[in-house]
């Protein structure tokens, strides 16, 4: 049996709903479990090749494990358990979120609002200079 792939693991369980704090959770913990069986078999007496698949063949095949995981209705997230909540609170969700990404764009970029706000500040001034010198060019000309 080969090596468990964990982070593929991890994508197959978010991808069937299991929450994000689940999901990585157990993983880390089914990669400790992985390494500590490596390690038990290495001192009994195994070589590398042979103590990782012996571990591979303990923990058992991941689709079992992600099909027992995605059977558990309280390890999913709230959108998995009730889609049709999720149909309606999401789309209210964005629009109320909408007209704060300028703000949280502007905080973001702020300095180069600045410099920008700066530069119109100054073109407006030098626009203004030059009609009040044209205004009394003809008031006084």
């Amino acid at each position: 049996m080969r090596e468990p792939d964990f982070n593929a693991l991890a994508k197959r369980l978010l991808k069937n709903g299991i929450a994000p704090r689940h999901a990585h959770r157990t993983v880390n913990e089914l990669r400790d479990h992985y390494d500590d069986l490596v390690d038990a078999a290495v001192d009994e007496g195994a070589n590398s090749k042979a103590a990782r698949q012996r571990a591979a063949a303990e923990l058992g095949s991941m689709d079992d494990f992600v099909a027992q995981m995605s059977a558990c209705r309280e390890l999913k997230t709230w959108a998995f358990r009730y889609p049709h909540l999720a149909v309606v609170v999401y789309p209210l969700a964005c629009l109320a979120v909408l007209p704060a990404i300028p703000v949280f764009a502007g905080i973001a970029h702020r300095t180069t609002l600045m410099r920008w706000g700066i530069s119109l500040l100054g073109a407006g001034l030098v626009t203004a200079l030059m009609l009040l010198v044209m205004q009394l060019s003809i008031i006084l000309g």
